[in-house]
């Protein structure tokens, strides 16, 4: 693709505010970029999201791009198991002025997940550790409400955990609650909206 053509489609679908520039130079390099922040942002607003959890906060910057699309009074959980993310990412939602918008909890996902209420999310981000993936599965089946959209990204990067990641991936897809998709780019993005159980159409 044309760069010139690139960097003026990245001007007008995916521009980074000052509070998102700035959480992205704290932020290391797992963080999402500006084509797949504009992506969350635009699950979040077609799914009209009230309430949204991430698990991994990479520094604010996802949950500030999922903040743009959250509907009015709309939540997004941000759960960071570590205290230095969990800090850059409280700064970050602080000073762009979203604290209202974005509870920031710092605890471990196997921990905070089990409390969080079943079916009322309508977006849930994982972008967590591979081995960690078949766990919170579990988890997101049970959050999402019919219609929400899970989005899991970096399944596909090499050398971390394969054999987790590809249980997570063949889990998802033979899962008849989630219609599912994977998109090659940001090391693999996994797409899947939580669909009616069957048993629950009978």
């Amino acid at each position: 693709m044309n760069p010139d053509v690139l960097a003026e489609v990245r001007r007008l679908t995916a521009a980074e505010d000052d509070h998102l520039a700035r959480a992205r130079a704290r932020a290391d390099a797992s963080a999402p970029g500006p084509e797949v922040g504009s992506l969350l942002a635009w699950l979040a607003t077609t799914t009209n999201a009230r309430a949204a959890v991430e698990v991994g906060a990479c520094g604010g910057v996802s949950g500030l791009w999922i903040a743009r699309g959250l509907a009015e009074r709309g939540v997004l959980t941000s759960v960071e198991p570590d205290p230095h993310g969990h800090a850059l990412a409280s700064e970050a939602f602080r000073s762009a002025g979203r604290e209202g918008r974005v509870r920031a909890i710092l605890g471990e996902p196997a921990t905070v997940l089990p409390r969080l209420s079943d079916g009322v999310y309508d977006l849930v981000l994982l972008q967590s550790r591979p081995e960690d993936l078949p766990a919170h599965l579990e988890h997101t089946r049970r959050l999402l409400r019919p219609g929400g959209v899970l989005a899991a990204r970096r399944v596909l990067r090499q050398g971390s955990a394969p054999d987790q990641a590809a249980e997570f991936l063949e889990t998802l897809a033979a899962d008849e609650g989630f219609a599912t998709t994977v998109l090659p780019f940001d090391d693999g993005l996994a797409l899947a909206t939580r669909v009616a159980d069957p048993d629950s159409q009978k």
